[in-house]
């Protein structure tokens, strides 16, 4: 009850209630509805008549939300309200996507959030529901388009993270993915062995005997011919736990997940009974390309770079020894009919 000296209180007694409300259902933006316990439209505000294409409110007296709505959408809605006046509580901030399908609606579809309130009458039972609803359809694409972009920058980004580490060439990872990838796997099997357990890895570097040679022989184009028919052959001999990398000109490598120098060596045995049986077929001639290969195993003692420098001398060293043996033949061609020796 109003206090005597309370201002607003000549105001409000001299102000009919029914005046009042219907100045609120005329001004207000958002789309307010007043129903009975049938679900039927009583009371609404002039913006809701107008979005439903309609030009007086009594045109919606006594209609349903099925006369606007998919009967889908009207069933969902028509729970919610019956929960409502079941339990006497508001469901706020509801969210949902309208498609409109009265034949007067001004529009397709639509973003809302509507809370719905239960209606009480002066005994206070209830007799109704009345609701706010509120148009988001302009934050919802804007959240929808700033998803979309989000997205396309995730794509961008690994598309971005891919070309940086793929060689053009050959699609092998690059050098600069093989030095991240050897210092992730020195993290991850330090983990491990400071578990108790016994892990590692190794790496093999290697690269193709004579291949400036083989250039000048068959032609420049010729080089990433050979190059590309190496890594099919690192591919095909390597498991889906290994990686494989190009890493210099004609220079290649492995990571080998846990496996020890002799199972490297297995591997690159296998690598060269592959390179004899599968020549290269170049202008029509078959061309038995051999490589030299330097290995190094994890120690927790050693860094990225000291493995790979421990590799790349065990390689030079190898290179220096085929060399040696190689026919002159083999020296002055870059290639030789049989492939023989075997690291």
């Amino acid at each position: 009850m109003a206090k005597e000296n309370d201002p607003t209180r000549g105001f409000l007694e001299n102000l009919p209630k029914e005046n009042l409300l219907q100045i609120f259902l005329n001004q207000v933006d958002m789309f307010v509805c007043f129903k009975d316990l049938k679900h039927r439209y009583m009371l609404f505000s002039s913006s809701f008549v107008r979005v439903l294409g309609h030009k007086t409110s009594d045109e919606l007296v006594g209609k349903t939300i099925d006369s606007f709505v998919t009967e889908e959408e009207a069933r969902a809605h028509t729970e919610v309200e019956d929960r409502v006046m079941e339990t006497k509580t508001p469901v706020l901030h509801l969210e949902k996507h309208l498609e409109m399908s009265g034949p007067r609606s001004t529009i397709g579809t639509i973003w809302v959030s509507t809370s719905i309130y239960p209606l009480f009458d002066n005994e206070g039972n209830v007799m109704g529901t009345w609701s706010i609803t509120r148009d988001i359809s302009e934050e919802k694409n804007t959240e929808q388009k700033l998803v979309q972009k989000n997205k396309q920058c995730d794509e961008l980004n690994t598309k971005i993270h891919h070309l940086s580490t793929i060689d053009e060439i050959t699609g092998l990872y690059n050098r600069k993915y093989f030095e991240e990838m050897i210092r992730r796997n020195m993290r991850l099997f330090s983990r491990v062995r400071g578990r108790g357990y016994s892990a590692g890895f190794s790496i093999v570097l290697m690269d193709i005997d004579h291949f400036t040679q083989f250039c000048s022989e068959h032609g420049s184009s010729s080089g990433d011919v050979a190059l590309i028919y190496v890594a099919d052959i690192l591919r095909s001999c390597s498991r889906s736990a290994d990686d494989v990398f190009r890493v210099g000109n004609d220079e290649f490598a492995l990571i080998l997940a846990d496996t020890g120098l002799p199972g490297a060596r297995v591997l690159v045995s296998r690598i060269e009974a592959l390179l004899a049986r599968k020549p290269l077929v170049i202008d029509d001639q078959e061309v038995f390309l051999t490589l030299s290969f330097g290995f190094c195993t994890y120690d927790d003692q050693l860094d990225a770079s000291e493995m790979i420098v421990k590799a790349d001398q065990e390689l030079f060293e190898a290179k220096n020894r085929r060399s040696s043996k190689a026919p002159k033949s083999q020296k002055k061609s870059g290639a030789s009919k049989k492939n023989t020796d075997h690291t």
